[in-house]
């Protein structure tokens, strides 16, 4: 069903497409556990069947109307304490594809795409180290393409978002021209420049909202550390947090 991207050099020259699978991330573990797999390498499927979000959460969309796969990647020039860089540049991927259709689209720390207040895209990384550094990233997306129903409220599609119907086989191209871009400035060592873009694209950065930890306080994100923890500044002083730790409110 899909092709390779005519204008990478090595992100999705192999695809495996699957019509049906419980877990891209599951399916590509596995290819890795069988035989060395290229750089590059996409999982993708048009029925995930029990889809996995951060921290266990599900992922759950509609047959054939999403981008729903995994890339696995060799960031072996990154350490362990290094792991957040990875989820910089796919978030910023992915918003410089969703961007190129339509502006308003923000990342969600640590692992949505936001269109306004709606959920778009939700990313899942897995990596698997070895003597300190990432051997494998093995890295789940989920893009809302062409969905137009939802039972969670918050969700979105790029459709519903510009009253178009999009070829998937399109969007996974483009949008693996874009990620391939992205991962190749953080291997050049840009390091400085995709954080300052990350903030830059960053969901409610700079604003006064509410938020909730074993409390309900108002505060500002200010940043996110090297180690991918949050900060919010807020009358207390500078908090930080680390994935489920805070809660967004409004």
């Amino acid at each position: 069903m899909y092709k390779i991207p005519a204008k990478t050099l090595f992100l999705g020259k192999k695809i495996n497409f699957l019509p049906t699978c419980h877990s891209t991330n599951d399916e590509a573990a596995h290819l890795l556990e069988k035989h060395p797999v290229i750089e590059g390498t996409i999982v993708i499927t048009g029925n995930q069947t029990a889809g996995k979000g951060q921290r266990g959460n599900a992922w759950l969309t509609e047959p054939d109307k999403n981008l729903t796969f995994t890339l696995i990647l060799k960031p072996n020039f990154l350490s362990i304490v290094q792991q957040f860089n990875l989820n910089i540049i796919i978030s910023l991927g992915i918003v410089d594809y969703l961007n190129s259709i339509k502006s308003g689209f923000e990342v969600k720390w640590p692992n949505d795409i936001y269109y306004k207040e709606q959920k778009i895209c939700g990313i899942l990384i897995q990596n698997v180290l070895k003597n300190n550094r990432i051997e494998y990233a093995i890295i789940g997306i989920g893009v809302n393409i062409n969905q137009q129903q939802f039972s969670e409220q918050r969700a979105v599609s790029l459709s519903q978002i510009t009253g178009e119907i999009y070829d998937l086989e399109t969007a996974l191209s483009t949008l693996c021209e874009h990620l391939e871009r992205r991962y190749l400035q953080l291997k050049r060592g840009e390091v400085d420049n995709l954080r300052q873009e990350y903030l830059n694209n960053m969901y409610r950065f700079g604003e006064d909202h509410l938020y909730k930890d074993k409390e309900v306080f108002q505060g500002r994100i200010t940043g996110v550390t090297e180690h991918g923890l949050l900060e919010i500044e807020t009358y207390k002083g500078l908090k930080q947090f680390s994935f489920k730790e805070v809660e967004f409110l409004s």
